[in-house]
C-alpha cells in the first residue's frame, strides 16, 4: 500500500538525511524603512552588549579593587599581631628576669642599699615543749596557748 506524497527513506539520524530544499520567501519590496529598521535593531542590540560589557568590566574592577585592598588591610594586620607577639615576649622575658633571686639581690644592695642581717640578729620562734604523757587513759591538762599576735 502507498501513501500518496511519501517518500522512501533515505537514511536515518543527522547525517543520513537529504537536504530539503526550501523554497525562497517572495522578494520583499526594496523600501528604505525595512532596512533603517533592521539596521537600528541590529545597531541597538550591539549597543546593548558593549553597555553590558562594560558593566560586567566595572563590577570587576570594582570588585578587584576591593578585594586588592581587603588583602593590604590583612598584611598590616599580620604585621601588627607580628610586633604585639615580639612585645609580649620581651616583656615576660622581662618579667621572668625581674623575678629572679640575683636581681631582686642585685637591686636590694644596689638601688635600695639593703644589707642581709647578720645570722646572729635571726631567732625564730620555738614550739611549745609537749608534757609528757602519764600514761594510756590518764588525764592530762590542756594548757592554752595565746595565739594573740
Amino acid at each position: 500500500m502507498a501513501v500518496i506524497g511519501a517518500r522512501p527513506a533515505t537514511g536515518i539520524g543527522v547525517f543520513g538525511r537529504r537536504s530539503r530544499v526550501r523554497p525562497r520567501p517572495a522578494p520583499r519590496p526594496r523600501s528604505g524603512a525595512g532596512r533603517r529598521r533592521r539596521e537600528a535593531a541590529s545597531i541597538s542590540s550591539v549597543l546593548v552588549a558593549i553597555a553590558a560589557a562594560a558593566l560586567l568590566g566595572i563590577f570587576y574592577l570594582t570588585q578587584s579593587g576591593h578585594v586588592l585592598a581587603t588583602g593590604y588591610q590583612i598584611d598590616e594586620l599580620r604585621t601588627q599581631l607580628a610586633e604585639a607577639q615580639a612585645q609580649q615576649a620581651q616583656l615576660v622575658y622581662r618579667i621572668g628576669e625581674a623575678r629572679s633571686p640575683a636581681v631582686i639581690e642585685r637591686i636590694a644592695r644596689g638601688r635600695l642599699r639593703l644589707v642581709p642581717l647578720p645570722p646572729s640578729s635571726v631567732t625564730f620562734a620555738q614550739a611549745p615543749a609537749a608534757a609528757p604523757s602519764a600514761g594510756p587513759g590518764a588525764t592530762t591538762s590542756t594548757s592554752t596557748i595565746d595565739t594573740a599576735r
